[in-house]
């Protein structure tokens, strides 16, 4: 490749890379997370445009794929409508809706929403050449059967912690998903943080590694189903 085709399109990708690390979202989602119980038809989803311009937006499920688009979506769910527009300082309200699936009742199950906003391009700029910046957002769906026993908000009340080694073995014995938000070593007035693995799957255990210089006591925080922090300390014994 010529020099100065390899320079264009080094550019390129670093005009790319700045603009996406400047972008910030306009339409937000209310809630940081849907739950979605069984028992329901649809479940009621509002989004807002804080920003200055129309944006449109496409809205998608999945399994577990941070890479999935449109047309991979794969998870049993629809959203109606699954593209629309929506104006500065206005609310619109989305249906999402359970599609059916073979999936457990004695637990929850995890899914992903998507939504992908498409700025508008202003009229007084559509002979300019510029960069469109697509921004991608994904919030957690919790599919809730009836009938699970207990609450998710106290959660980490049915998580069993041990130290084997240099290993700290925290069990979920409950039928949640469990978000850690992060988890400390306490040693008197110290806090050392520990290296967690994000959630922790219902029924399922997960492995951190000790810091040195272990303490006596885990503190662990987690998010609730409003969005907040609940946190729990456990004695740290082997």
């Amino acid at each position: 490749m010529p020099k100065y085709k390899l320079f264009s399109a080094l550019f390129s990708l670093l005009l790319l890379s700045l603009a996406f690390s400047n972008a910030s979202a306009s339409v937000m989602m209310l809630g940081t997370r849907i739950v979605y119980p069984s028992d329901v038809k649809e479940k009621s989803l509002v989004f807002t445009n804080t920003g200055g311009d129309p944006v449109l937006v496409q809205v998608w499920t999945d399994i577990n794929n941070p890479d999935s688009t449109a047309e991979t979506a794969d998870a049993p769910f629809i959203v109606m409508p699954p593209i629309f527009r929506i104006n500065p300082t206005v609310k619109h309200s989305l249906r999402l809706k359970f599609t059916g699936a073979d999936l457990p009742q004695d637990r929850e199950s995890l899914f992903w929403l998507n939504f992908l906003q498409y700025p508008a391009k202003k009229a007084t700029d559509k002979d300019k050449n510029s960069l469109i910046v697509m921004i991608k957002s994904r919030v957690k769906i919790f599919y809730r059967p009836s009938g699970l026993k207990g609450n998710a908000n106290n959660s980490l009340d049915d998580v069993q912690v041990s130290l084997q080694g240099k290993t700290i073995d925290v069990k979920n014995m409950s039928p949640w998903h469990i978000s850690i938000v992060n988890a400390f070593i306490e040693d008197g007035q110290r806090k050392t943080p520990v290296k967690t693995t994000g959630i922790i799957k219902p029924y399922s255990a997960a492995q951190w590694v000790a810091p040195s210089g272990t303490g006596k006591k885990l503190i662990i925080n987690a998010i609730n189903d409003y969005g907040g922090v609940f946190s729990k300390t456990y004695a740290l014994v082997h």
